[in-house]
């Protein structure tokens, strides 16, 4: 005899309440929705779980989330490993798409209810052993609507490119998400531009190297890409991000990426530039963590921009396409001249 099984992943959404387009529940894909899981959270017994799974302070953040990506799926007697298994991989794509669209606090995790067993709830769960780490640009971010209606639009794109892990783009993605995991500015650096790498160079000595990366890079997102396309902390006495465009960066990401690789200290310039006041009182932002943030916004960028057109796709699930594409552009590595010193 089978039931009604629930697995929710909490993501952190400003409210809704006041939409008037009566937005929840939201079809992300088949059997997958955005859903208010105030309720079943606030049905659910967090107390036998503490403090073997959950500190006290993790269960009351629980117990204060409101949404939550939520797949919903009739499961056989006998069937739940494999259910949860299948929900766990699926929620962990659109996770991975969401943080492309939006970084946002908190940790993936997912929580597992089977909806035939009588209140209080008591869920399986699983969760990553690291909570997200934002960038300080990104501290204020809460997912919005408009992040949600790009995510539906991204969703076939998505589904059916980030379950193979051997997928560049699935890789990519996997990179941008383990930085965000990351606590050490070099460690996020390098995680994010290996996401870049992993789309747009490979192996051949003509697609490799930095020129390669950062040429392809400039042609595909375009030379006037934001960084910060939008400025969060307008209209607070906070300090201001200011204009950065890709152009301006491209190519300091990759060379911070190589001093970082090589153990070369970064230029002195660099690790005495101030670029702004962080939010985090007391500190400053210097010119080579802004470079990392430009390297995630960089990589987040491509993500988006891959996975909104089933041709870009296809184009960069395939080594040999991407490569083709690009010579068909001129961007690959070229041998220098060696001109003769004879007359």
């Amino acid at each position: 005899m089978g039931s009604e099984h629930i697995s929710l992943c909490p993501i952190s959404v400003e409210h809704l309440e006041d939409d008037p387009s009566n937005l929840l529940p939201l079809k992300i894909s088949d059997s997958l929705f955005v859903e208010d899981v105030s309720e079943i959270l606030h049905e659910t017994a967090f107390d036998p779980l503490v403090p073997q799974y959950y500190s006290k302070e993790e269960v009351g953040g629980l117990t204060k989330a409101k949404y939550a990506l939520v797949r919903r799926i009739e499961c056989e007697d006998g069937e739940e490993p494999n259910t949860r298994a299948e929900s766990v991989r699926m929620l962990y794509q659109f996770y991975i798409g969401l943080k492309a669209i939006r970084p946002t606090t908190g940790r993936f995790q997912v929580l597992h209810y089977d909806m035939g067993v009588p209140k209080p709830r008591l869920p399986a769960g699983e969760r990553n052993d690291y909570a997200t780490i934002l960038c300080d640009c990104e501290i204020l971010n809460r997912v919005r609507i408009k992040d949600l209606m790009e995510l539906v639009k991204l969703a076939p794109c998505i589904s059916r490119t980030l379950i193979s892990a051997k997928n560049p783009i699935s890789q990519a993605a996997q990179s941008l998400e383990i930085g965000y995991r990351a606590d050490f500015l070099n460690v996020r650096h390098l995680l994010w531009v290996v996401g870049l790498d992993a789309l747009f160079t490979s192996t051949e000595w003509k697609n490799q190297g930095k020129d390669v990366a950062v040429g392809r890079i400039r042609d595909f997102l375009g030379l006037d890409f934001q960084i910060y396309p939008e400025q969060p902390f307008a209209g607070f006495d906070l300090p201001t991000l200011g204009s950065l465009l890709l152009k301006d960066v491209v190519e300091q990401i990759y060379k911070l990426r190589n001093d970082f690789a090589h153990g070369t200290w970064p230029d002195k310039q660099w690790a005495g530039r101030v670029c702004r006041r962080s939010l985090d009182p007391g500190r400053d932002i210097y010119y080579a963590e802004q470079l990392s943030e430009a390297a995630s916004a960089t990589l987040r960028g491509c993500l988006r921009k891959i996975l909104s057109d089933s041709q870009s796709v296809e184009i960069f699930s395939d080594k040999a396409k991407m490569n083709s594409y690009f010579a068909s552009r001129g961007l690959v590595r070229r041998r220098k001249k060696h001109h003769s010193a004879n007359p």
